[in-house]
């Protein structure tokens, strides 16, 4: 005991000396357990009752130092817990890894531990806290510590006590009794009175608080036996320590007794008090406070003696000795219930047993036992009491129920990744208005896995992707014979007589025949049109396949090359130079070879090429044929054609400059001689047109017949090479005389077009024609010439030409306009000038131009059609579209250009959708105001004018030798 008046040890190592004196109490040993929170670095909870250990020790989580004043009968257990700083220090400082909510959940159950060993050993539990206030976490650790001792320590306590042979003593409940808890506060509020009143008040104010609180929890019943604790009635279990200093700080004492020594009164000063007395009017004019004064001062100094810890707690103690301990708590008592008081030898050995069966079992990891419930506290105990875990998951779990209910209601039959994206994060935005904490990204991963299980059974789609980009909305899993995007178009057909629901295509023949040749079926118009047939590919083989541009033609992508590089290097290059920038136009001496050959080149009667403006020289373009063509295959009747209409071409251009200038606004159109030599060359060119809708028999050393065109022609893709089936459509739709340029197009002939967009553009041509040199010939024989070609000389040398253009476009809700210039929408007559055709005709076309429609949706009308009216005059007029999409200038792949008739309406629908050898070229999303030409045009010069053949005239649509005028 040293200079002491008590004992300390620490247990189980009792001194004999303590223990003969404990053992002489026999059985009226009161057990208080001492425990709660401390700052201090030794954890010394034992301040307020002026104890500590006698020697430093060690600080270990779960250590008990014991307490004992000779003379009374109170053993006091002090249990160090990670509650003390000092004990949670060194633990994180052991830590590896720190995380905080495992780090948290181990200090809470190993204070758990040990609150529930000083609930089964102690009749009373001092609970010891720092701050001024109540902390009500202590509610949370006694509701897990009522969890723990009613589902788990019930559950094996009485079975293993009563194999030990201590379960007489500790009765049914396995402990002393229900122990009674006092709460010690070791600091008073700062702006609170230290008075008897104040602090009594606070006192009674802070019992209210804790009772009420406890008992909502059921913490504090009526009965005993359901209580994990005891509060008194009618006594006081608050103590605030409101005079005592326990930790002083002896830094600020030793500078406090400084300055009271070097404090010296003044002389002085006590003179001039003296001085001020004696200026009382008369003796005991100042008087002092009375005895009321004095005996309050008394009664101060009295409770502040009496305010002690040590007393505070012998009332508790005394209470236990008397045998009223239960009768103070509890309105209901048992016989059960009733209080143990031990000898000291009995309790040591109970304490023994507790601390065996509570602590160090579940401190050993190798540990085993055969009872079940035993074996789940201590394995299973740290994660029973980690309620926040518990919270958290069933929070994860609920949002996760709702999460994958939202995801399969708003879940279509099929959908695309994108939808099923969307749905999964509606789904998440669910969960997370539920799920919370720690466990909400694992339930985010689950719901994820889940919801994309969800989608791959049976429920994924398609995903194709059309030529517009819109994927099908079929099932993945089963089979289906075409794909389905379930979105819709307005389209008219090849004469634009009728308009029809379009669905959304998916490959080259869908967009650009199959639908078209639907709704031929449907039209009444299209099924009595004539129309001119291109040449498709025809097998000869049963295994035919798509040719590989790159790999069949070398030698074509090298002349290409080589042409491209001179091109390149001559600056910038013209569109509208059509056969000029061509790689498979004809070289120079490709035509001279040809000039050595006359008696297989067919009479040329073309003039200088000419554009709409009637005075520029502009270059003939020829269709098909380049570099890799063969010498021999030179001496074709078609290629012949070609190369003197090229060659005619470019020699008159000079010719058409001294022409132009005596004559303006006039096209010089040289007609042919009529001898025999130009019969015999007019029987060839009607057999040419006539094998025109037999590709293969037209030409079957060009025409491959085992690889087809996988694409459009263009100028690149050879003419070896044919398509499977045509994307063009070129259509005589009726007289000329069934449009009328007043009314415009009506609805029942051209349905769809907006107000004022449907009219075409009048082209005035005039054409002045120039007669061939004569030759002596046979008199008969002129007199028969001169029958033939009366019927269109009676009129004079000059013609005046009245043909109608219109430049049709078509947006996919099936409004049609007409365009009166490259960048505006033709709105009605007002907008029709004299040379507002010149507009349209000498200049390239967008393919793409924004619909002029209302919509939420801005769409683009594509150019879809060329409506031309041909005049009554004895000319034909030629067509040689070119369309130019990105690298590639789409072509309409004729050997010999189609020849309009005279006086007929003519229609010529372009594709619908544009495709190289293998690449797809996708409308623009969006064009620039500034760049209308970005998504491709339509290149200036596509038509030409021909002399009318006797042969024929009475054909509509036939093919042109290419002896022609470009307009």
């Amino acid at each position: 005991m040293s200079n002491t008046n008590y004992y300390t040890w620490k247990y189980p190592d009792i001194p004999e000396k303590v223990a003969a004196l404990l053992s002489e109490l026999k059985h009226s040993l009161v057990i208080v357990g001492v425990i709660g929170r401390s700052k201090c670095p030794q954890a010394n909870k034992m301040c307020a009752f002026d104890m500590k250990p006698d020697v430093e020790q060690e600080l270990a989580d779960g250590q008990i130092q014991c307490y004992y004043k000779p003379g009374t009968n109170t053993l006091l257990l002090h249990f160090q817990t990670t509650y003390d700083e000092a004990v949670m220090g060194r633990l994180l400082l052991q830590q590896k890894s720190l995380v905080f909510d495992s780090f948290y959940e181990q200090v809470r159950c190993r204070f758990i531990r040990s609150m529930l060993l000083a609930l089964h050993v102690c009749h009373i539990l001092v609970y010891v806290e720092t701050a001024p206030t109540f902390d009500p976490t202590l509610v949370t650790i006694c509701q897990l510590l009522k969890y723990v001792r009613e589902q788990h320590v019930l559950e094996f306590l009485p079975q293993l006590l009563r194999d030990t042979g201590t379960g007489q003593l500790l009765g049914e409940r396995g402990r002393l009794c229900t122990p009674r808890m006092l709460f010690l506060f070791e600091n008073y509020p700062v702006d609170e009175e230290r008075t008897r009143e104040c602090i009594s008040g606070y006192e009674f104010q802070t019992e209210d608080r804790i009772y009420e609180l406890l008992r909502q929890c059921n913490i504090v019943t009526n009965s005993a036996a359901s209580s994990l604790l005891a509060l008194p009635n009618n006594k006081q279990f608050v103590f605030y320590n409101a005079y005592e200093e326990l930790r002083p700080d002896l830094l600020l004492q030793s500078i406090e007794a400084l300055q009271l020594t070097m404090h010296k009164p003044d002389a002085k000063e006590e003179e001039e008090d003296m001085e001020i007395l004696e200026l009382a009017p008369f003796k005991g004019f100042v008087k002092p406070f009375g005895d009321s004064f004095e005996a309050c001062q008394s009664e101060e100094q009295i409770y502040k003696e009496s305010h002690t810890v040590w007393k505070f707690l012998q009332r508790h103690v005394q209470d236990a000795l008397d045998g009223v301990f239960d009768e103070g708590s509890f309105k209901q008592l048992t016989h059960s219930s009733q209080c143990q008081l031990l000898s000291s030898k009995d309790w040591h050995n109970c304490m023994a047993i507790m601390h065996n069966l509570l602590i160090e079992n579940a401190n050993d990891v190798n540990c085993t036992t055969s009872n079940v419930a035993y074996h789940a506290y201590l394995q299973n105990l740290e994660e029973s009491l980690n309620y926040e875990k518990k919270f958290w998951s069933h929070l994860s779990e609920v949002g996760l129920k709702k999460g994958i209910s939202a995801y399969k209601h708003a879940a279509p039959a099929f959908y695309d990744l994108k939808t099923h994206k969307q749905l999964l994060a509606d789904a998440s935005l669910v969960l997370e208005d539920e799920g919370r904490g720690p466990y909400a990204d694992a339930a985010l991963a689950k719901l994820s896995d889940i919801c994309l299980k969800f989608w791959h059974d049976g429920r994924q789609q398609c995903e194709q992707l059309s030529l517009r980009g819109h994927p099908c909305t079929q099932s993945k899993d089963k089979p289906h014979e075409k794909h389905s995007s379930g979105v819709v178009h307005i389209s008219s057909c090849n004469c634009g007589h009728t308009q029809g629901r379009r669905e959304d295509p998916f490959t080259l023949r869908q967009a650009n025949y199959e639908f078209y040749e639907y709704m031929a079926g449907m039209c009444n118009l299209c099924v009595k049109v004539k129309k001119f047939h291109f040449s498709v590919f025809a097998p000869s083989i049963s295994d035919y396949r798509a040719a590989a541009f790159e790999a069949a033609f070398p030698l074509l992508l090298q002349a290409a090359k080589c042409q491209d590089e001179p091109a390149a290097a001559g600056g910038e290059q013209d569109l509208n130079l059509d056969a000029a920038g061509d790689p498979y136009s004809q070289p120079a001496n490709a035509t001279e070879q040809a000039l050595q050959k006359p008696e297989h080149t067919l009479s040329n009667g073309c003039s200088q090429p000419l554009s709409a403006t009637y005075g520029s020289d502009l270059n003939m373009s020829i269709a098909g044929f380049g570099d890799s063509l063969h010498e021999e295959q030179v001496d074709s009747p078609e290629v012949s054609s070609q190369l003197c209409s090229s060659l005619g071409s470019r020699s008159n251009s000079t010719s058409s400059g001294t022409s132009s200038a005596g004559s303006e606004n006039e096209l010089i159109l040289q007609l042919k001689e009529r001898n025999e030599k130009s019969d015999n060359n007019a029987a060839i060119n009607e057999s040419l047109s006539d094998s025109l809708s037999d590709a293969p028999r037209m030409g079957h050393e060009l025409v491959s017949t085992t690889e087809y065109l996988p694409g459009l022609v263009h100028m690149s893709s050879g003419c070896e090479l044919l398509p499977l089936f045509p994307s063009w459509s070129l259509a005589c739709v009726g007289p000329s005389s069934i449009y009328s340029h007043n009314t415009g197009l009506q609805e029942h002939f051209q349905s769809g077009f907006l107000s004022g967009a449907n009219f075409l553009l009048p082209w005035d041509v005039h054409v002045r024609l120039v007669q061939p040199h004569k030759h002596p010939q046979h008199p008969q024989q002129q007199q028969q010439n001169n029958k033939k070609t009366q019927r269109y000389r009676k009129h004079g040398d000059r013609l005046a030409l009245k043909i109608f253009v219109g430049f049709e476009y078509e947006c996919l809700r099936g409004h049609r306009f007409m365009m009166c210039s490259p960048d505006r929408v033709l709105r009605g007559g007002a907008d029709i000038e004299r040379d507002t055709s010149t507009k349209v005709v000498n200049n390239n076309m967008p393919l793409y131009f924004p619909c002029p429609c209302r919509g939420q949706t801005s769409y683009l009308a594509q150019l879809m059609r060329i409506h031309v009216v041909t005049p009554k005059a004895p000319v034909n007029i030629i067509l040689d579209p070119k369309v130019r999409v990105a690298k590639y200038t789409f072509t309409l792949g004729c050997s010999i250009l189609p020849r309009l008739s005279q006086s007929a309406y003519w229609i010529l629908r372009l594709p619908s959708v544009y495709q190289g050898d293998d690449i797809l070229i996708a409308p623009p999303e969006k064009l620039e105001p500034d760049d209308m030409l970005a998504g491709g045009c339509l290149l200036a010069g596509m038509f030409g004018i021909a002399e009318t053949e006797t042969a024929d005239a009475s054909e509509p649509g036939h093919g042109a030798s290419l002896t022609f005028t470009r307009l």
